[in-house]
């Protein structure tokens, strides 16, 4: 019977939004194309079967007259399930399938394995779904803004990381100590109000003595050897690897932003000769720079602490200190022109702090006001930590699990921005995570209570012999007895 299921209202708009990023920005076709798919969950046994006269049937079976038959679980259910399961705040997975609790009715087993799927391209997943996100976010934005292509790394610790593949010891820079775990390049888009990670990967060492984990041998030619053939590589390197995947996906950007640790003149010339300009902040180091020196009116190559000494400064509580057009060179002999831009430091008036743009276009003002929509890559850090358990929900000590739990909290991240962009209040980030894991237990509880229900309207039919009248008369009776707060989540059956 679904008397109560045909009344009560279960339909969540935001959980709904859910299942709508996944048909209109995913769909099972990119899911197919990434070698995403569905995943044998169990085998039951066609009994009413005889074989087919074949002796060679008989020694090598046939998939579509096999007496055994698989019964699968869609790739799309198990990414959506692995998406809901991080809103739950009640249980982790493990503790949801142990006490028969979990939104879906296949295995735990099934639930893990799809994360361990070597052929599964999750890298070119989240490309192609951020790439889906910016451009319809564009579409529907005034084009009276800058986009920017957003860099940064931040620790993703693990804990006795022995067992873990490719886990090493890696430099944290928040604290200037070797932590255990990875490094987690992110790449990210912004146009100034939304925030979309459109690659990322989780990069380790070469160094054999700070590596901790298991470094297996793979074929290089691989998805899987790929993948940790990056893990190895430079952070300037994986960065310019990124800009060139966005350039080919047509992601749209005006400008590439970086801190300190991914600014030096090598890099600025490799990524404005692939024709990407940057705005970035730069070390007080020995770094040279080619400039007109205004003491003497020669070339010299200078510092930025003698650049900063030897050209006047703008008076008064101007925007900016300093600005000077340079040329930046690389070890190679190649050089670009640049601007070096100069500012108060906000956090001690007395010093100040140099970025560099290789837009010569534009203007001291703009550099300062566009990088600063760098800071929303730190927020994206802290929500995945946070609340979209980056850290926690993933215990596998495989490499290619953890990136694709890394992919999975991306598209959770993915999920919330479009659903702010898509809203006209000023919830953040924050706000509308918490609105979906209420959402989530709602949703638990509404099925609960569905069952509870109607299971007690079915032992009234079977022992009083109730008519279908008398139960929808019962219904009204029940709902009206209900509080005020649960009464308007049911609606009354029409009696007679």
């Amino acid at each position: 019977m679904n008397s109560i299921a045909e009344i009560f209202d279960n339909s969540k708009q935001l959980l709904d939004g859910i299942d709508g990023f996944i048909s209109k920005y995913m769909g099972c076709d990119l899911l197919r194309r990434c070698g995403i798919r569905k995943i044998v969950d169990s085998f039951t046994e066609k009994r009413d079967y005889e074989y087919v006269d074949n002796p060679i049937l008989r020694l090598i079976g046939d998939v579509k007259t096999s007496k055994v038959l698989p019964r699968c679980v869609s790739a799309k259910k198990l990414l959506t399930d692995k998406i809901l399961a991080c809103f739950h705040t009640a249980a982790s997975p493990y503790l949801m399938f142990k006490t028969g609790t979990f939104f879906s009715d296949y295995s735990k087993d099934t639930f893990y394995r799809f994360d361990l799927n070597k052929k599964a391209n999750w890298e070119r997943l989240q490309l192609e779904t951020a790439k889906n996100v910016i451009l319809d976010i564009e579409s529907r934005t005034d084009k009276d803004h800058v986009n920017s292509l957003i860099f940064d790394d931040s620790l993703y610790r693990r804990t006795g990381g022995k067992g873990t593949d490719l886990c090493a010891k890696v430099f944290d820079h928040n604290d200037n100590k070797m932590r255990l775990g990875f490094r987690m390049m992110t790449g990210a888009w912004s146009n100034g109000e939304t925030y979309i990670p459109f690659l990322q990967s989780l990069l380790t060492t070469r160094k054999k003595h700070l590596m901790v984990g298991k470094d297996e041998h793979v074929d290089r030619r691989t998805l899987r050897g790929k993948r940790r053939a990056m893990a190895k590589e430079k952070g300037t390197v994986v960065v310019q690897s990124m800009v060139q995947e966005a350039q080919k996906a047509g992601i749209p950007f005006d400008y590439a932003l970086f801190d300190t640790w991914f600014s030096n003149p090598a890099q600025l010339v490799a990524l404005k000769d692939i024709g990407a300009d940057i705005i970035a902040m730069i070390k007080k180091n020995k770094t040279r720079y080619t400039v007109l020196d205004p003491t003497d009116d020669t070339v010299k190559s200078l510092d930025v602490k003698e650049i900063y000494n030897r050209f006047r400064k703008r008076p008064g509580c101007s925007k900016y200190l300093l600005c000077v057009n340079v040329k930046v060179s690389d070890q190679g002999g190649n050089s670009i022109p640049a601007k070096l831009v100069y500012a108060r430091n906000r956090n001690n008036k007395k010093q100040w702090v140099c970025f560099v743009c290789t837009d010569m276009r534009c203007s001291p003002e703009d550099i300062l006001r566009i990088y600063t929509m760098r800071w929303t890559c730190e927020v994206y850090f802290s929500i995945a930590k946070g609340y979209l358990k980056l850290r926690t929900e993933c215990h596998s000590t495989s490499y290619d699990a953890i990136t694709a739990h890394m992919v999975i909290v991306a598209i959770r991240y993915m999920i919330l921005a479009v659903t702010r962009f898509e809203n006209t209040d000023e919830r953040g980030i924050e706000e509308i995570m918490y609105g979906i894991q209420r959402e989530v237990i709602n949703k638990m509880m509404d099925c609960a209570v569905i069952l509870i229900i109607d299971t007690l309207l079915e032992s009234i039919c079977v022992c009083f012999g109730a008519t279908e009248d008398q139960i929808k008369e019962l219904v009204c009776v029940f709902i009206s007895k209900l509080p005020e707060a649960w009464r308007c989540r049911f609606t009354a059956p029409q009696v007679g």
